[in-house]
């Protein structure tokens, strides 16, 4: 009977030595007690057997088989960013390398359509929240617009006083593996540097980038340009640390730039259709022998490859159902009488507790149903009082205008304060007698003066006697009041005083 048991499929972090992340993918026990299982590599440089250094179960070493898989490259998603190292110190040389070169490359090179890139500057973060300046709109495809951008790029004017030809390097791979980070397919950086990277600014470490990269598996491809003489840092160890390249382009004393152009060129051409393949690394088969009994508990493997040491677990199969019981047939049947009596046991429990469940939960229906009632009932109670309470407000608000007003043409009795409104609308002339302390002008229905005009609103103003003389009140937001020529919010008004709503003229007596 063919089995295949995947353990795990589990990967362990070392990153001793430079390593990145291995791991040991499933274990194959078809054919137990030879037991086989696929060792995956990030390292896109192909190991022979030697590199295998031992190969342990439980402790105990084992001889063991290696082979090589050979696949072909999958075909994914392939997102590049290139950073482009645009220090004002370093000139218009360095510049300009750097500008040819990816104008170079991007008119050779042949990609896909689900190849893109995107491409950045920097130089030194500073107080800026991003080390990162965009050259490209994010990734890009389209091969003109990327050459577009490339040749509208222009070189940075910022100086430095302190370390002037050095820049945030780590600072700006460690931003870009954060934009690639969350991306599906192959992944991958080139950087052109003059190899100066700060140490001393509070930008990213070194060691604590290359941790990054190895764990998030992106390759970083160094290109260092510096044509100057002198001894400038370079990052060698580190692209290698990622599985990515480090190739330097010093100019020598009889190399012009152009041929170092020429030559970075050449070889990125190169270099890019094999970043795919290097990416998803290699594949090698394990096989050994295994000393463990079917049946048995997990035991540790431990696979040292180049001094990394690479642990996972191996369950060994189980004994057959069919094996078992025919060595313990007596045990069996007692186990299956207790078996029959504990699931009859429990059917009996269930029916019962799903009986007391369905009583308490129609008592809590009910008082669920009865807390509504009640809280309906309290609402209506609560808003036929607030009704209630609203119309006596209301009442009493009417009461006391009313008295006001009473007092009001009292006095306006008392005083005989009646005045007249002479109204001028253009198109007819006619008299107002004020009888009362408030009235109100407008255009439409429900004024006590109506003047239809479309230079009047609707409720324009309104007279009112303070007990002691008139006032006018504009009560329009479109529309002006006018006294004498002066507009008014509120005015005293005497005899013979002019308003003016819109086109309409009234004058005033007393």
């Amino acid at each position: 009977m063919r089995r295949i048991f995947v353990i795990a499929i589990l990967a362990i972090s070392l990153c001793v030595n430079g390593q990145q992340r291995e791991t040991i993918n499933g274990f194959n026990m078809e054919n137990f007690p030879e037991v086989s299982f696929i060792y995956h590599s990030n390292n896109p440089e192909k190991l022979n057997e030697t590199n295998f250094l031992h190969l342990k179960e439980a402790g105990y070493s084992h001889d063991f088989q290696v082979d090589h898989i050979n696949k072909d490259v999958y075909n994914t998603d392939q997102h590049t960013i290139i950073l482009w190292e645009d220090m004002a110190h370093n000139g218009y040389v360095q510049f300009n390398f750097t500008k040819t070169a990816l104008n170079n490359f991007f008119n050779k090179v042949k990609y896909s359509n689900d190849e893109s890139f995107a491409i950045y500057s920097f130089n030194r973060r500073k107080n800026n929240p991003s080390a990162l300046n965009k050259v490209t709109d994010g990734f890009i495809t389209d091969r003109n617009v990327i050459l577009n951008n490339i040749q509208n790029y222009r070189h940075s004017s910022e100086s430095y006083p302190e370390f002037s030809n050095r820049s945030d390097m780590y600072t700006a791979i460690r931003e870009s593996m954060e934009i690639l980070a969350p991306l599906h397919g192959t992944k991958s950086i080139i950087v052109f540097t003059a190899g100066y990277p700060m140490e001393n600014s509070g930008s990213d470490s070194e060691s604590q980038v290359l941790k990054k990269a190895q764990d998030l598996h992106i390759p970083v491809y160094i290109i260092q340009y510096a044509y100057n003489s002198g001894v400038a840092a370079n990052s060698e160890g580190f692209a290698k640390s990622t599985y990515g390249t480090f190739k330097s382009y010093r100019t020598k004393v009889n190399t012009s730039i152009d041929q170092a152009v020429t030559t970075v060129t050449s070889d990125l051409v190169e270099l890019y259709p094999q970043i795919r393949k290097r990416y998803q690394g290699n594949d090698y088969k394990i096989t050994f022998i295994s000393n463990a009994k079917k049946g048995e508990e997990a035991r540790m493997i431990n696979l040292s490859v180049n001094g990394v040491e690479i642990q996972e677990q191996l369950l060994p199969p189980p004994m057959t159902f069919g094996s078992w019981i025919k060595q313990n047939t007596a045990l069996f049947i007692i186990i299956l009488i207790v078996i029959i009596v504990l699931i009859t046991l429990l059917i009996v429990f269930i029916v019962q507790l799903k009986k007391k469940t369905a009583q308490q939960q129609e008592l809590i229906i009910q008082q669920q149903e009865d807390t509504k009632r009640l809280e309906e009932q309290r609402i209506k109670d609560q808003e036929a009082y607030e009704t209630r309470e609203e119309a006596k407000r209301r009442e009493e608000e009417r009461l006391q205008k009313e008295s006001e007003q009473n007092k009001l043409m009292d006095l306006m009795m008392v005083k005989n304060l009646y005045p007249r409104l002479t109204c001028d609308t253009g198109t007819e002339k006619f008299v107002y007698e004020i009888k009362k302390p408030f009235t109100k002008i407008g255009r439409e229905n429900g004024n006590d003066l109506i003047i239809d005009k479309p230079t009047v609103s609707r409720y324009h103003a309104e007279v009112i006697f303070n007990g002691a003389a008139y006032e006018i009140i504009n009560k329009s937001q479109t529309n002006k009041v006018i006294v004498n020529g002066c507009f008014v919010d509120r005015g005293i008004l005497k005899s013979n005083d002019k308003i003016g709503l819109g086109e309409v003229v009234i004058t005033f007596y007393v």
